[in-house]
């Protein structure tokens, strides 16, 4: 077991939440329900022809209570959200909204030069901290020397391109990068890159909030409610146009669906596919299918046998019938996958031939290497969240039996699986979140240094790949490398991707400008 290998495992469940998920966000249970409920597009009926307006309460809940007031160390999807209600980044990256455009915050413009090495910042003038303190270049190079810190460590690995920071006036800042990356406001538009003001410590955000953010937090009791009001002196005049943010602490699913249905909360930001019949028949309710979702992981050790042979590799992604996995698990919702660690509705993910499902072309596959006679192999599996990952297990158990394959299932507890399974047994799984652009996850996942390279797979041509996107500024040239990518690691990888699950949500007919995507947008809404 590398070094590699076995550092993320600790923190991996941390990695996920804040990539974009909850426990209860992808808690996508077995379920017998019937077909034909009726999901809105991402923008039907939730983005309309009307203006917004100024005033208003909206109700959220959440499954998970707060962890931390301190951004950028956020360990659940309430520390994500909370943080992005409080503070601004530099950017905002619109996950759910088509081709996922990056939009102007704190960085009100930016240029970057011909070689992708060098971003100059401009920033937005007349913003104060909510303590009083004037926003100014000296806040976005502390804050970014902060997410640098490996003792932060939520965002420090994505960005060690970062060389080093000037400061050329109050409102201009230059980056200097390490190689050419042309990423770099997708990670400091992210979930986890809050500008936070030079004149307070990591210790006093834990306790008070100092941001530039829409809302500032007007009452907190721990486990029960938080309470955000408008901030009068946002630097956008136009918004946030609610008055008021109240969010629910309410860990049970059915306590959270009562609440919906009853008209005491607005927004549901999770729903199950097992719930949808519930609520479809709610008249006053309006059910989202957004372009974000999520994928099981079926990860396939190539330094281990035997999965070091890619002829066996090629033949579990042969035996293994997509379309039933996703009709029966999927209810036909979200999307067949094909083994590309990106989904339909992401802006780079590629329409390439489908791998398929063929019994014989297994069984030969095997043969070549040495199996001829049958393979037995352990798949260890645990409850971790997830698209209904262990279900599928099952299901795969079966079907690999057409091909001589004898899978064994190892179920083991949730509380080990990361220390003691997680990237170190040939055969096992996990799950991701999509993400609009792939340095977020082919760096980490898909090359030999990748810290979350679950296969352990590297390839020569996919690290060439990977570096020559990573500094190509024309789009659709990026989107040909990664094209080539995703077909490599389909074709030889060493994982298994049958199907993206969608990401569901609810509201009631009287919130406005929701686009579902997480975190959510709350600066953007309106009810009425």
């Amino acid at each position: 077991m590398t070094n590699a290998g076995f550092l993320p495992a600790v923190h991996r469940r941390q990695f996920l939440q804040l990539l974009g998920g909850s426990a209860a966000l992808i808690a996508l249970n077995a379920c017998t329900i019937p077909s034909g409920v009726e999901l809105a597009t991402p923008t039907a009926g939730v983005v309309e022809a009307i203006s917004p307006q100024r005033g208003g309460v909206l109700r959220l809940v959440f499954t998970d209570d707060l962890l931390t007031l301190n951004p950028g160390t956020a360990s659940t999807f309430a520390d994500v959200d909370v943080a992005k209600m409080l503070y601004d980044a530099l950017f905002w990256v619109s996950e759910g909204e088509e081709g996922a455009p990056i939009y102007p915050m704190l960085a009100e413009s930016w240029e970057l030069n011909e070689d992708a090495t060098v971003y100059t910042l401009h920033l937005r003038p007349n913003v104060v901290f909510q303590h009083g303190t004037p926003f100014t270049a000296k806040d976005v190079e502390y804050s970014i020397n902060r997410m640098l810190d490996p003792a932060l460590g939520t965002i420090a690995a994505s960005l060690s391109m970062v060389e080093r920071i000037e400061i050329l006036d109050e409102l201009t800042v230059v980056i200097y990068l390490r190689e050419p990356n042309v990423a770099l406001p997708t990670v400091l538009g992210g979930p986890f890159a809050q500008i936070v003001t030079h004149d307070r410590t990591t210790e006093q955000l834990s306790e008070k909030p100092a941001g530039t953010g829409p809302f500032v937090l007007a009452e907190y009791v721990p486990g029960e409610r938080i309470v955000f009001k408008r901030n009068e002196n946002y630097w956008d005049p136009e918004r946030p146009y609610l008055d008021e943010v109240q969010v629910i602490v309410i860990p049970e699913v059915a306590a959270q669906l009562a609440a919906l249905t009853g008209g005491l909360v607005d927004f549901l930001q999770s729903v199950s596919l097992e719930n949808l019949a519930i609520l479809q028949n709610v008249p006053d309710v309006t059910l989202l299918e957004g372009d974000q979702g999520y994928y099981p992981v079926f990860a396939m050790r190539v330094d281990q046998k035997p999965f070091d042979d890619v002829r066996v590799r090629q033949a579990m992604k042969h035996v293994v019938d997509r379309n039933a996995l996703h009709s029966a698990l999927m209810l036909g919702r979200g999307s067949i996958g094909n083994d590309q660690p990106m989904a339909p509705g992401t802006p780079f993910w590629a329409d390439i031939p489908p791998l398929d499902y063929d019994v014989e072309k297994a069984k030969a596959l095997l043969a070549e290497a040495g199996y001829s006679d049958g393979l037995e192999v352990t798949l260890t599996i645990a409850e971790i969240g997830g698209p209904r990952i262990n279900e599928a297990a099952v299901a795969i158990q079966e079907m690999v039996k057409a091909a001589g394959i004898t899978l064994l299932l190892e179920k083991v507890p949730a509380s080990s699986y990361y220390v003691e399974k997680y990237m170190q047994v040939p055969f096992y799984i996990s799950w991701w979140p999509t993400l609009s652009d792939p340095e977020t996850v082919m760096p980490v996942a898909f090359t030999a240094s990748g810290i979350y390279n679950e296969s352990g797979w590297s390839d020569p041509r996919a690290e060439e790949l990977i570096a020559a996107a990573r500094g190509e500024q024309d789009v659709e040239k990026r989107k040909a490398l990664y094209a080539e990518l995703q077909q490599l690691i389909s074709e030889e990888g060493g994982v298994l991707i049958p199907y993206v699950a969608p990401l569901l949500q609810a509201v009631r007919k009287n919130v406005h400008g929701h686009i579902p995507a997480l975190p959510t947008a709350a600066h953007k809404i309106w009810v009425g």
